[in-house]
């Protein structure tokens, strides 16, 4: 019986240090082309996971645990800055998202402005006229599509959104990490 409290105190120590790695593990660190490093924060009860494509394009996916959103993200530098001037940005998305403008209810584009913390960024979002109306959705299915650019020196991140709702908390937390996430660190500061 002695050795009880001595037993709860090592497992209280051992939960404690594995709830502090937990939330070490919320920043990942993803490598990209010609050696830039971008920082993705994940929140906690989502899921991050990484791989590179057919290409060898870097990947990123972040879910949330009740698959209410589905965040996938293509990384790719952009050393000549095509991306990013805002007229480009929409002339890219326009070209990309054709299908799903075709097929949607609001049948054109509504470009807004990511306003990302640094760097520049385009969105739009579309309605799939399929599933209007059709609930529960197909699970895999969502009723609606974000696509959109963030661009930054020498970088650029194509993302899409999918969900079934556009104001709900989990939407807003994707935007909010595509605003303040997803970006490069600025280099250090030369010290003299």
């Amino acid at each position: 019986m002695r050795c009880l409290p001595k037993l709860l105190l090592a497992l209280c120590a051992l939960t404690a240090g594995t709830a502090l790695f937990a939330k070490e593990k919320s920043q990942e660190q993803t490598l990209l082309l010609d050696n830039h490093r971008v920082t993705i924060a994940v929140p906690d009860g989502y899921v991050y996971s990484s791989g590179r494509d057919d290409q060898g394009v870097m990947m990123a996916k972040i879910t949330d645990t009740k698959e209410t959103i589905d965040l996938q993200v293509r990384f790719q530098t952009d050393p000549g800055s095509q991306l990013g001037a805002e007229s480009q940005q929409m002339a890219f998305l326009a070209s990309i998202c054709q299908q799903y403008a075709e097929g949607s209810v609001e049948k054109s584009y509504e470009f807004k402005a990511l306003d990302p913390r640094r760097g520049s960024g385009t969105y739009c979002s579309f309605t799939d006229a399929s599933l209007v109306g059709r609930q529960p959705y197909p699970k895999g299915e969502f009723l609606h599509v974000t696509t959109g650019v963030k661009a930054w020196s020498g970088c650029a991140l194509i993302f899409t959104v999918l969900s079934n709702d556009t104001t709900s908390k989990e939407y807003l937390t994707a935007l909010k990490l595509l605003k303040e996430s997803f970006e490069e660190p600025p280099p250090p500061s030369a010290k003299i």
